[in-house]
């Protein structure tokens, strides 16, 4: 560039230049970086203990028989003595170690149940919460006022239609019931005179209805009409 006359000034700016920044390289994995592995779970700490666990049995029952056979051969080999020694010593690390690993898979799997039972907890306290609010979004457009008021209404309508129902079963009344007990006392009237004329002419016809001129006598006809009507 200096050879065409153009001169570049270094990149001085508080910014990282646009072609090159070192700023800019920061937030990007390099190429031999590795992420971070994941913690386990506790399920796969347990699990890795349990297996850890196994493991120091094989060997402790396997220092065992180690030292079974070189007590075995003591009349026979010089160092025999010395190698239980050691095959007891391994034997009692490895139960101290599977000791120790036992109390800690222990814990951990305890940390689980906790863990567990604390999810669970959280799923009722959670449903709880949204079943209260709920119910006293209901309560709160319900109200005893509402309820009380809603009783009073009941209570005012049954009694109006007690009313109803007793005026109906009323009967009606005036004009048209004077006519119709006037129209009866003649029918009543009308029927009486018939009955006496009738009698008149059995005792005009002699001796044959002489027997029954004393009934015709005592014969009252307003006696066959109703109390009401006799009023």
């Amino acid at each position: 560039l200096k050879h065409f006359g153009i001169f570049t000034e270094p990149c001085v700016s508080a910014h990282p230049c646009a072609m090159g920044g070192s700023d800019s390289k920061q937030h990007q994995q390099q190429p031999g970086q590795k992420q971070k592995p994941k913690p386990p779970s506790l399920q796969e700490a347990s699990t890795t203990l349990g297996a850890k666990i196994e493991d120091l049995e094989l060997k402790i029952s396997k220092a065992d028989e180690e030292a079974r056979g070189w007590i075995a051969k003591q009349s026979s080999n010089p160092t025999a003595k010395s190698r239980a020694m050691q095959a007891i010593k391994r034997k009692k690390l490895y139960e101290q170690q599977r000791d120790q690993l036992l109390g800690t898979q222990f814990n951990v799997e305890s940390l689980a149940f906790q863990q567990e039972q604390a999810g669970v907890t959280l799923t009722a306290v959670e449903a709880m919460q949204q079943a209260t609010a709920h119910l006293k979004h209901k309560t709160d457009k319900i109200g005893v006022d509402t309820v009380e008021k809603l009783k009073d209404d009941m209570a005012d309508l049954q009694a109006d239609m007690q009313d109803i129902q007793q005026a109906l079963a009323q009967s009606s009344g005036g004009l048209e019931d004077d006519e119709a007990e006037k129209e009866l006392e003649a029918l009543y009237a009308s029927q009486a005179q018939q009955e006496e004329e009738e009698a008149m002419k059995i005792l005009m016809g002699g001796g044959a209805s002489s027997q029954a001129a004393p009934a015709a006598a005592q014969y009252n006809p307003a006696a066959r009409r109703p109390a009401a009507m006799r009023a």
